[in-house]
């Protein structure tokens, strides 16, 4: 037999206070480091996990979901140990001219204005707990491609489109509040 080789990384998942203690953890390929800003109704909250980061996580770029905004900061790397520091959250960007819709409540049929480098329109059907959830808004064409199976560690399935038209989303109701899906969402973004 072949041995398996193996990098060395931190893992450091937060507690709900925000606090984590690095432990170290065997990867196939990459560590990484993430830093995630979310800004809902002016609240805003910084996290930043390290862990295995396959190479179709390694993104950075933002989402906006008109009532919530968020910039994802990726740094990867594939020596033992390399992701000791946390990298440094991006900044949320001015608006860049483009539109897409989004969803508030059960309304899908209002516009916001993409920030800084969220090129496209994306619309997300997700499916948790038996609850099926539209998601719409502007995102980073990086993020739009990152793999939807991440999400699935979270619970939550569903599909994922993005577009690059003005408005290219389409306008309609949903069936339940945004918000009820939106928090595990987030946080299956986190490496595993």
């Amino acid at each position: 037999m072949i041995p398996v080789l193996s990098l060395k990384c931190y893992h450091c998942i937060p507690d709900p206070s925000g606090t984590c203690t690095n432990t170290q953890t065997a990867c196939p390929s990459q560590c990484g480091s993430v830093t995630i800003v979310v800004n809902a109704t002016g609240q805003q909250k910084e996290t930043s996990n390290k862990g295995c980061a396959p190479a179709a996580e390694c993104v950075s770029g933002s989402l906006n979901l008109g009532i919530m905004k968020t910039t994802v900061n990726t740094q990867c790397c594939s020596t033992d140990l390399c992701n000791s520091q946390n990298v440094s959250a991006l900044p949320f960007k001015s608006p860049n001219g483009k539109q897409c819709y989004y969803c508030a409540d059960k309304d899908c049929s209002g516009t916001v204005d993409c920030l800084g480098d969220e090129d496209q329109c994306f619309s997300f059907t997700a499916n948790a707990a038996g609850v099926q959830v539209k998601i719409k808004g502007c995102v980073t064409r990086s993020i739009c491609n990152a793999p939807t199976w991440s999400m699935q560690t979270a619970g939550i399935s569903g599909d994922l489109s993005c577009c690059s038209g003005n408005l290219c989303n389409g306008a309609e109701g949903v069936k339940i509040s945004l918000l009820f899906v939106l928090i595990p969402l987030l946080s299956s973004f986190h490496f595993l």
